[in-house]
């Protein structure tokens, strides 16, 4: 398989390039991005390092690059933070539509789509979430988390808008363009080694609320439920690519992301029954809670 990943200068980027590169059926990554790091060669796999502008939809360095591949993974946003304000959401959902237009030109098959948990994000403050299992896919979506940091507070609703419209795009139109889809509800993946201790009540990494009130502690366990693992992350997105549509109840679907964390309201029925995915990881088992 030959993949192109966009924002392939980012964390999950480097992650995945490192370990989908190192699997025998990935022949090449094409990543692209307007600009680069010097990236280490994986195992297996070649890469290629492609700057290009995805806002720009006649920028044949990235047209070309998706022209040459079966699947596409795409990662990439005009602001890849949930602080992202109505401008950056816009321009983001405008470079999904650009992407996956030139994809399903080109006969791309797989189209991987890196959505949020924040498209869920409002179920933080319900009896949902602390409720094991009871975030599936299936509840109408809720966008915008909000939390408190060190500042004062903040609200996810314009980056989560711009995730669940580029949800909806990918399985809309999945059917019409004939190729297949799966939108991946990532949760908390952190650069680094990104070990469950460095997650926070107030939504922000190494950061610490003065005050772990009922609220904050409520806060912490919805953030150490979304926590995905590097292993985890790049076997959902091996099972995105490589999973069989044939069983799948549309072209387009979206799944949870999230490793098996004990207790997380989050289900991961979908991604187990429709893409075989089973995470090796748990957040508790880490933490020795």
């Amino acid at each position: 398989m030959r993949i192109a990943i966009t924002g392939g200068n980012g964390n999950l980027a480097r992650k995945l390039i490192a370990g989908l590169g190192a699997e025998p059926w990935c022949e090449a990554i094409v990543a692209l991005d307007r600009r680069f790091d010097p990236i280490d060669a994986p195992e297996h796999a070649t890469v290629a390092c492609v700057e290009a502008d995805l806002r720009q939809p006649d920028d044949r360095r990235w047209l070309d690059a998706v022209a040459s591949v079966d699947a596409v993974i795409h990662l990439a946003a005009q602001n890849p933070f949930p602080e992202a304000d109505w401008t950056d959401s816009a321009l983001s959902f405008d470079m999904t539509a650009l992407l996956f237009q030139a994809a399903a030109q080109s006969g791309v098959r797989r189209f991987v789509f890196a959505t949020s948990n924040h498209v869920m994000g409002g179920y933080k403050d319900t009896d949902i979430a602390v409720t094991p299992g009871s975030l599936t896919e299936d509840l109408p979506p809720l966008p915008g988390t909000r939390w408190r940091n060190d500042a004062g507070s903040s609200d996810s609703t314009p980056y989560a808008v711009a995730k669940l419209m580029g949800e909806r795009l990918c399985c809309s139109l999945a059917t019409r363009d004939g190729l297949t889809t799966v939108a991946l509800r990532i949760g908390w993946c952190q650069p680094g080694d990104n070990h469950p201790s460095s997650i926070s009540a107030s939504g922000t990494p190494h950061s610490r609320l003065d005050n772990l009130d009922a609220a904050a502690r409520r806060d912490l366990a919805w953030f150490r439920g979304m926590w995905l693992s590097n292993r985890d992350l790049v076997a959902i997105f091996a099972a995105a690519l490589r999973a069989d549509a044939a069983g799948w109840p549309a072209p387009g679907i979206v799944v949870n992301a999230v490793s098996g964390n004990r207790d997380m309201a989050w289900s991961l029925a979908r991604a187990r029954d429709l893409l075989g995915y089973v995470p090796k990881d748990d957040m508790a088992r880490e933490l020795g809670l």
